[in-house]
């Protein structure tokens, strides 16, 4: 991933340097990266307004309450990747704007040609924003670290919708 930015908020800085405690690997890296670049043309600023929760796996919840990890508790624990990708996609489904179009599987979201002119519905950054959809990922990705292919596949896909739509 790039380098922390000299100017990062404390926040960002400990849940940048906790999300990289075990290697996901370059997808995850890359989405790291695109994450950095967002908040960082965002000034690293904290928005009164949190991205949506309804839906959220409970995982993040639970995650937010013990203060985004700087309690020092453990992380998250996701025990049913299955179940957690199925949550984690109505979640993601449910930020998404209205001209964003799925994939013919109606599973996933199109990934490429052009971005549409409203992304408001996605529009959070600092503390309060993203960065759970950041931290839902590394919790997936820990769980499915070692596991079947398709598992592994289908939470690289999430990465690169996330990554691509904070390019």
């Amino acid at each position: 991933p790039l380098p922390c930015p000299a100017n990062a908020a404390e926040w960002f800085i400990h849940s940048r340097d906790s999300m990289m405690k075990v290697n996901l690997g370059v997808h995850f890296n890359a989405m790291l990266a695109a994450w950095t670049r967002l908040e960082t043309a965002c000034g690293f600023e904290n928005q009164k307004v949190t991205l949506p929760s309804k839906g959220r796996p409970e995982q993040v919840g639970r995650w937010i309450t013990a203060a985004r990890g700087r309690r020092n508790q453990p992380d998250p624990v996701v025990h049913d990747t299955e179940k957690y990708g199925i949550q984690w996609w109505r979640w993601w489904d449910s930020l998404q704007p209205e001209w964003r179009t799925k994939e013919p599987d109606r599973k996933t979201w199109v990934v490429g040609g052009e971005y549409g002119a409203d992304w408001d519905s996605l529009a959070y950054w600092g503390v309060n924003g993203l960065l759970s959809v950041v931290a839902s990922l590394y919790f997936w990705g820990c769980a499915v670290a070692g596991e079947e292919e398709e598992t592994v596949e289908e939470w690289e896909c999430a990465i690169n919708n996330v990554a691509w739509m904070m390019e």
